[in-house]
């Protein structure tokens, strides 16, 4: 692990709030703007990456779709199934 992630932040940026940023002993280390693509990006990092290795690992999570409703619900369905979808 790189760092104690207590030390990190993701918190709105921009003057409309329309991005975030990643913030590290209260200093904006990080932005963009999409929460998933910061989020990957500290997770791998944190999870001892290094920050070449974060970039891309943020980088596939960007170029993915933004997850559906029903993708978004699974976490809340006590299976964690998509509900409606089947693998055929």
């Amino acid at each position: 692990m790189h760092d104690d992630p207590h030390r990190y932040r993701i918190v709105p940026g921009g003057s409309a709030p329309v991005g975030w940023a990643i913030e590290r002993d209260g200093k904006i280390w990080r932005t963009g703007p999409r929460l998933e693509v910061l989020g990957a990006w500290l997770d791998a990092y944190l999870a001892g990456a290094s920050s070449y290795d974060a970039d891309d690992i943020a980088k596939v999570i960007e170029r993915r779709p933004r997850p559906s409703y029903e993708e978004r619900m699974a976490v809340f369905n006590a299976t964690g199934r998509i509900l409606g979808l089947s693998r055929g």
